[in-house]
């Protein structure tokens, strides 16, 4: 899977729209995180698939590199070591952790494992039907939310409900 996404803050407050060809969602932030102003594009990037692209041009070229498998918590921090390695230039790199089974697209997942910016923060993202935060939509976009927040001039570690991992293996 490859595609083309596009992130805007809407016209409420800490509001990020993801959308692309055949998918949207949406995530609102919580008081006091805004963007200031009227809606306005944050961000447009090219996510590939990590498990099923093997062009490595590709790869290298991507600015999100997102895993389409779910992963435990210490796999997808050894994973998303290997990745940011190997592909530097990506700016961010995300992985769906496994969680409690479900029915429907992105049954089974509890959150996503995210490293990038500049400082290569590694933090944990929940999402899932007990979500800390209003979203709604597919939440395969969450990552590309985030990849407009870090481009917004944000860091990860900043996310509202983000938690730092560290790698302990």
């Amino acid at each position: 899977m490859k595609r083309f996404v596009v992130v805007d803050a809407g016209p409420a407050p800490a509001v990020l729209n993801a959308r692309c060809a055949d998918a949207s969602f949406g995530v609102r932030l919580g008081a006091g995180v805004g963007f200031g102003g009227a809606p306005a594009v944050v961000d447009e990037h090219l996510v590939v698939d990590v498990d099923a692209c093997r062009d490595n041009c590709l790869l290298d070229c991507a600015d999100v590199l997102q895993g389409s498998r779910a992963h435990s918590v210490p796999d997808a921090l050894r994973r998303l070591a290997a990745l940011t390695s190997a592909h530097p230039s990506c700016g961010i790199a995300a992985l769906p952790l496994a969680g409690a089974g479900g029915a429907g697209a992105g049954a089974g997942v509890s959150g996503w494992a995210v490293a990038g910016g500049s400082d290569r923060a590694v933090v944990l993202v929940p999402y899932g039907p007990h979500l800390p935060y209003q979203a709604s939509g597919d939440g395969s976009l969450l990552p590309s939310c985030l990849h407009a927040w870090l481009v917004a001039g944000r860091s990860l570690r900043e996310w509202p409900y983000a938690r730092n991992a560290r790698p302990s293996n």
